[in-house]
């Protein structure tokens, strides 16, 4: 599962295809790319013409151009997602709070941020032309903004090379978090597989990335409000969390993901997905474990605020896959919520999509094919189960962690499918691990996981 894939095809095919429909739409948009030198000079009227087309319809966000018009990824994302519809294009406060507007009203509210600046893009004004740059830098606010409107984040402003998000999905704080990180993660397999290789197909320098900072501020640490005068205002959040994720995307790696500690307590993320954040210092790696600067409380001391790296590799792993083809060495896992084992199915449950509520139950299906030499062997799924955080850990051995073989089931179809009864009963980022095997326990399927966000979705309501 190296490739972020989505139900309409690979993310990277589909952001593919909307670099080479811009490239395409104009002979302008070609010449800019090529050239390290530009002047509008240089073109031929009807291809400025075109070129001025290009850029109003397909370059900018809110052209009012329907959604496949632009990159055409939020489709497919909120389609791997198990997400109704598509969200418009908007921009500016927070919906929630609008009605604040032309008032003196304040409100608390938690809030999710998302903070994205584009690395080394100062340097590309030295190389190339303005135009150049611009093209550079608004595809790649464009994908971002599309991925964060994707997973219900709220673009609330665009700052030059950074862009400013706000998550509250469904009023649910995990929600959020969980929609912000995904979203996150997204953005940087896009900058890694799709957009980055596409400049260097260019000749467009190799050191243009982006850096991305994410934190939660619960309901009593968020204040909502209106700063300036009507007519000239904007609604938005004030928070020591809100000013955190920005200090994470300032010290976060290229084209990597830094979590602040609140946002990591919320869902009580596992190590397994998290690395420590190290920097060179005179030849020697130095750990950086706090937010920098350690700022002191009131009584002189550092706060000693955590900051976490979300691995890439490992977190990208568990997010939604395409279902199985018609090939072999596969294994489609799917989840549907229950009250019980003999209740009807509440919903399918998409990996890593949003938190499920404790004392639920989930019904894990597997669906796989084997090779014909394989086919004549018993065959047998186990079903490993993980389970990591605090609570895991205080109320059961070993947290909990088991696993159980049962028999597969060769149907009309070719395919051998299984099933696994879960009860969900620790909040955390939990796995099932399915592997297939023969009668001696030797491996015919390598292990692929599953992840499950359990939790309390009403922890937050406004």
């Amino acid at each position: 599962m190296s490739k972020l894939k989505g139900a309409y095809g690979s993310i990277d095919e589909i952001l593919k295809q909307g670099f080479d429909r811009e490239r395409r739409s104009s002979e302008f948009f070609e010449s800019v790319q090529k050239a390290k030198s530009f002047s509008l000079d240089s073109l031929s009227a009807e291809s400025y013409q075109v070129g001025l087309e290009s850029a109003s319809s397909i370059l900018n966000v809110n052209s009012g151009l329907p959604q496949e018009q632009n990159f055409g990824i939020q489709k497919s994302i909120r389609k791997a997602f198990g997400k109704p519809g598509i969200n418009e294009p908007k921009i500016g406060g927070h919906p929630d709070f609008d009605y604040l507007a032309d008032t003196k009203t304040l409100k608390n509210g938690f809030n999710v941020s998302l903070f994205i600046d584009i690395k080394g893009s100062t340097k590309l004004g030295v190389t190339y032309s303005a135009e150049t740059v611009f093209l550079i830098k608004n595809a790649i606010i464009r994908a971002a903004i599309e991925t964060i409107q994707a997973f219900d984040g709220h673009v609330h402003r665009i700052m030059g090379d950074a862009v400013l998000a706000f998550f509250r999905s469904d009023k649910k704080a995990r929600n959020a978090a969980i929609d912000a990180i995904n979203c996150g993660t997204y953005i940087v397999q896009v900058m890694n597989e799709v957009v980055k290789p596409y400049f260097t197909e260019q000749g467009i320098e190799d050191d243009v990335g982006i850096r991305i900072g994410i934190d939660y501020g619960k309901k009593e640490a968020v204040i909502w409000g209106m700063y300036g005068y009507s007519g000239a205002s904007e609604v938005t959040a004030t928070s020591y969390y809100v000013d955190i994720a920005a200090k994470l995307q300032q010290k976060a790696p290229k084209n990597r993901v830094l979590l602040g500690q609140s946002i990591k307590e919320l869902l009580d993320l596992p190590d397994k997905i998290l690395e420590t954040r190290y920097v060179q210092s005179n030849g020697e790696k130095v750990k950086k474990e706090f937010v920098e600067p350690n700022y002191l409380d009131a009584s002189g001391k550092p706060i000693n605020y955590k900051q976490y790296l979300l691995n890439h590799e490992k977190y990208i792993a568990l997010l939604p896959s395409p279902s199985i083809s018609n090939s072999s060495g596969n294994i489609e896992i799917t989840a549907h919520l229950k009250d019980d084992k003999n209740s009807p199915s509440k919903m399918i449950y998409f990996p890593c999509s949003q938190v499920v509520k404790k004392r639920l139950g989930i019904d894990f299906k597997v669906k796989f094919e084997l090779p014909k030499q394989d086919l004549n062997k018993d065959v047998r799924v186990r079903f490993r189960v993980e389970n990591t955080g605090a609570e895991a850990r205080e109320a059961a051995e070993n947290s909990d962690n088991h696993e159980n073989v049962v028999e597969a089931h060769i149907s009309d179809d070719g395919y051998y499918r299984a099933s696994q009864w879960a009860d969900t009963g620790y909040l955390g980022l939990h796995f099932m691990h399915v592997s297939v095997l023969d009668e001696n326990r030797r491996t015919l399927l390598q292990e692929e996981s599953f992840g499950v966000f359990i939790g309390d979705p009403l922890l937050e309501i406004n």
